[in-house]
Order: C-alpha cells, then structure tokens, then sequence
C-alpha cells in the first residue's frame, strides 16, 4: 500500500501540474481541463502500479491494461463527478486532491489489488 500510495501522490502531482498548464497558461477553463490532466495521471498511475507498487513482471501488459482501464473507467467518471462537486466549493487544485484522494482509496487502489495485479 506505500508504494502505491507513492505512485499515487506522483500521479497526483502530473494530474496537477497537467491541470495548472492548462488553466493557467493555456487559458482553458477548470472543467475544460480536469479530463485531459485526469489521462495523465491515469497513464502514471498505470505504469507505476505495474512496476513499481505491486512490482509485477507479468508480460500480460495487453491484458493488465484492459482490465486497469475498466476500473479506471469507473474512478475516471468518480473524479469527475467529485471534481466538479467540490470545484463549487473549493479551489481547482483542492477540489482535484480530495477528490482523487477520495476514490484512490476507497475505489482504485482495492480494485487494482484484487483485479488487476494480482
């Protein structure tokens, strides 16, 4: 779970810096920009649980894949529901960690265990 929750917090952290980019130089609105910075994170999420967190050395990437997009279908449409909640609330880059926060750990992460690399 550290090492996941590592990769995590580094997922984050692309998901934001994607998002600030393309708020705050490109100009785009915050709910504009939440889907493309959420691929981002999704694609260091991916590669870091694979290799890093759960230190799989499956060559099933095709496979593994298939079925981390499939939950991360299910957490891509939570975060942007979350995001678009709590962006009425708070600031873009808060609303997006407690948002992401909140579905890594009772979403994700417990998907990825059992379903994907295991």
């Amino acid at each position: 779970m550290a090492r996941s929750a590592l990769v995590g917090v580094v997922a984050t952290l692309a998901d934001l810096l994607a998002l600030a980019v393309l708020v705050d130089v490109c100009g785009l609105a915050p709910q504009a920009a939440n889907v493309p910075a959420l691929a981002v994170g999704v694609a260091v999420q991916f590669l870091g649980n694979k290799l890093v967190a759960f230190r799989n050395q499956s060559p099933a990437w095709v496979q593994q894949g298939a079925r981390f997009a499939l939950v991360e279908a299910g957490a891509f449409a939570l975060n942007a529901l979350a995001f678009a909640a709590l962006a009425t609330l708070a600031p873009y880059w808060a609303a997006r960690l407690v948002g992401s926060a909140l579905v890594y750990f009772l979403y994700s992460y417990p998907l990825w265990r059992r379903a994907v690399f295991s």
